[in-house]
């Protein structure tokens, strides 16, 4: 029997979203997840995470058989394997991450590599608080950044100690710093400055998904709290904003569901069925 649900794409950010205020998945939510699924829908994350740090939460969730990772520059399937990418150059990385270290020496930089996290000390004082079992951050501690990079990379990231006071001067730097047609400069809910392949956004990830799946645009429901949800919400045929988002949130969603504290999606999912 059909319903509201069947057919469609349900595309939920992780942090923020997906997860209590806690950072712990809920049973409930877990439990209309699988109804939504059992209804029809098509399941997947859509997170500024990289494959290592889902790869668990999607062990925990079945029903989830797609994880748009990376701010949408990576898409993986549920047993990891790595659908489509989108990479900055090598050399223009490296580039970038000198040029950033001369303008901030006391920056930490971290750099995604096949779906993993290699970071510089202070690195993981920028990553969300993990219950046990959940995920794990970052996949290799390095002293010096540059020597790891071998092959092209998802992404760059940068965090400093003072970020929560300092982020706009922050930005301003960096994106002075980089000037590159070929990259974006961008920050989300989590203390730290991405820079990632240009054009990129979760959409990016969900629109070759929707190809990938033969789905179309309008059939995508799309579930986010923060600003790198912004794109994705705009572009979803619906875009649904968790209740304790930010009024720039809020305004380029199409309805509102109850915060993260009251298990939002697992409400909307159940007023749906």
């Amino acid at each position: 029997m059909e319903n509201a649900l069947t057919g469609k794409l349900l595309a939920v950010d992780v942090d923020g979203t997906l997860l209590d205020p806690d950072g712990r998945l809920r049973q409930r939510t877990r439990d209309a997840l699988e109804a939504a699924n059992e209804a029809g829908a098509t399941l997947t994350l859509a997170t500024g995470r990289d494959w290592q740090a889902v790869e668990k939460l999607i062990d925990m969730l079945p029903s989830v058989r797609y994880s748009v990772c990376t701010n949408g520059i990576e898409v993986y399937s549920s047993n990891g394997e790595r659908l489509a990418a989108h990479e900055i150059d090598l050399e223009l990385a490296k580039t970038i991450i000198r040029s950033i270290r001369k303008q901030l020496p006391e920056v930490a930089i971290g750099v995604g590599v096949g779906g993993q996290l290699v970071g510089e000390e202070d690195i993981s004082k920028a990553l969300p608080v993990i219950p046990a079992g959940v995920s794990s951050f970052p996949a290799k501690m390095v002293p010096d950044i540059i020597p790891e990079i071998t092959s092209s990379t998802q992404d760059i990231v940068i965090y400093h100690k003072d970020y929560h006071s300092r982020i706009q001067g922050l930005y301003e730097i960096i994106y002075e710093v980089v000037q590159d047609s070929r990259v974006d400069v961008v920050y989300s809910g989590l203390p730290m400055i991405e820079i990632v392949p240009a054009g990129c956004g979760k959409e990016t990830g969900l629109s070759w998904l929707c190809s990938h799946l033969d789905i179309n645009q309008a059939d995508v429901i799309a579930f986010g709290d923060g600003m790198n949800d912004l794109s994705m919400l705009r572009w979803a045929g619906l875009g649904i904003a968790m209740g304790q988002s930010g009024v720039e949130v809020i305004q380029y969603a199409d309805e509102i569901t109850l915060g993260n504290s009251d298990d939002g999606v697992a409400a909307w999912i159940e007023a749906k069925l």
